[in-house]
């Protein structure tokens, strides 16, 4: 018989655990680092394969006359350092998506502001390898996960076929803990050393999926840069101006789509305003190198 996640993967025995966690808050950063890479060594980091399923949003906060007139305006920002966030240090380029629009939204702290808004869509044939922070607990919790999808069953029998029963326990509460140290403060020391040493262990992960702060039951996926055009294209750019009316819930008006990009990626913007629920996107997804005209 194939070994069981917990035979496979070892976690730290139970009890050396939850000294761990209990001592973290009073440790020294550097303590911290060291613990959270012992806890990343020996667990049992669930990755999968992400092909071509949604579409995911990066939102802008715009000056009330700035114009987004290239594709390089709504991307990573390009020959800047990169400042520190939820899931890399300093220096280390990560671009930010959401799932749907208004969690994009939330997380640019949209308030009542103009905005730009672009969409990418992992591109036909490709996939990327990801790490949902907290898959593991999520499906033992709820039989469901954050990413999983159909596969969450496969999972959850997984999960059951692990014993002793502490040994197990010390593997979920490493889950547990590893997710609420990337989505449960703002110490982003703390939460993008999570991630850095998932990246560091597991090279050929590109991408972390974790829960949104900002808008309950939402997804935040972070993608590496490195050859982000060989796997994912541009779908459609739009502006407007985004109102939060209440718990979570946007107006979006006065919005204008990009109806053409040059292989340069230099926008043409149409004249005509679209209702909020209007999409225009581009077919196939638009990298650079492409001209996309053809919206529909």
């Amino acid at each position: 018989m194939p070994p069981t996640l917990t035979e496979a993967f070892p976690p730290l025995p139970l009890r050396e655990l939850l000294d761990l966690i209990n001592e973290f808050e009073v440790s020294s950063p550097a303590a911290k680092n060291s613990a959270i890479t012992r806890l990343v060594a020996h667990h049992a980091v669930l990755s999968v394969e992400w092909g071509q399923d949604w579409r995911y949003r990066r939102v802008r906060k715009l000056d009330p006359e700035q114009q987004v007139t290239n594709a390089d305006h709504v991307i990573w920002r390009k020959g800047q350092s990169a400042a520190p966030g939820r899931v890399n240090p300093a220096n280390f380029d990560i671009l930010y998506l959401a799932d749907r629009l208004y969690t994009a939204f939330a997380e640019a702290r949209v308030t009542d502001d103009r905005v730009a808004v672009a969409e990418f869509q992992i591109l036909p044939g490709r996939s990327v390898r990801l790490c949902p922070i907290g898959e593991l607990f999520q499906i033992q919790r709820t039989g469901h996960g954050f990413v999983s999808g159909d596969r969450s069953s496969a999972i959850s029998r997984l999960l059951n076929a692990c014993q002793p029963l502490d040994v197990a326990k010390a593997m979920l509460i490493t889950d547990a803990f590893l997710y609420q140290l990337v989505t449960g403060q703002d110490d982003y020391e703390v939460s993008a050393q999570v991630t850095m040493s998932i990246f560091e262990r597991l090279p050929g992960i590109t991408a972390i999926a974790y829960s949104s702060r900002l808008q309950p039951g939402a997804i935040n996926v972070a993608t590496r840069v490195e050859h982000f055009w060989d796997d994912w294209g541009l779908t459609s750019v739009r502006s407007g101006h985004a109102k939060h009316l209440a718990c979570g819930f946007y107006e979006f008006s006065d919005v204008r789509h990009v109806e053409a990009v040059a292989a340069d990626g230099k926008f043409t913007w149409s004249d005509h305003v679209q209702a909020e629920n209007e999409l225009l996107m581009f077919r196939p997804p638009w990298t650079p190198g492409d001209i996309r005209g053809d919206l529909r």
